[in-house]
């Protein structure tokens, strides 16, 4: 059986050319326009790998991305995140991290004098290298 991947972006051409690429690597994807609806069809599906885009409508890929860091259900599944805001912005969210609380933060800072943190499983830039993209896809599912 195939891995199953949910694409959420707001781009219908972005969509569509993930798609072909994952589909012809063996891969079954199913799709979100925003991160509003990526939640839902992420609590339905419970895919193998998200590719979240960051800057779309309602709700951005870095609230989504929270929102599912923080939900006991979804937050083992890997991300990718797939975008082009650095391109655009000029800052580079390759490194984009996001405080994640733990159940024995203290203890956890105590001995280590670190906190956790969490990062996307992997990155790939717009526009797209398909060969890049499959390599982190295959790296954050741990292929």
């Amino acid at each position: 059986m195939s891995k199953r991947i949910l694409i959420i972006d707001d781009e219908p051409d972005i969509v569509t050319f993930l798609s072909a690429v994952l589909e012809e690597n063996g891969y079954s994807t199913v799709s979100a326009k925003d991160g509003v609806e990526g939640l839902e069809v992420l609590r339905r599906e419970k895919p193998d790998l998200v590719l979240l885009d960051l800057m779309m409508p309602k709700k951005s890929g870095i609230t989504m991305f929270q929102e599912l860091r923080k939900d006991p259900e979804l937050s083992q599944i890997p991300v990718v995140v797939v975008t082009g805001v650095s391109e655009v912005t000029g800052v580079d969210f390759r490194n984009f991290m996001y405080k994640q609380p733990l159940k024995d933060e203290k203890k956890f800072i105590e001995t280590t004098g670190l906190t956790k943190y969490t990062i996307p499983d992997g990155y790939v830039e717009k526009p797209i290298d398909p060969d890049e993209l499959i390599k982190a896809v295959k790296h954050a599912l741990k292929e």
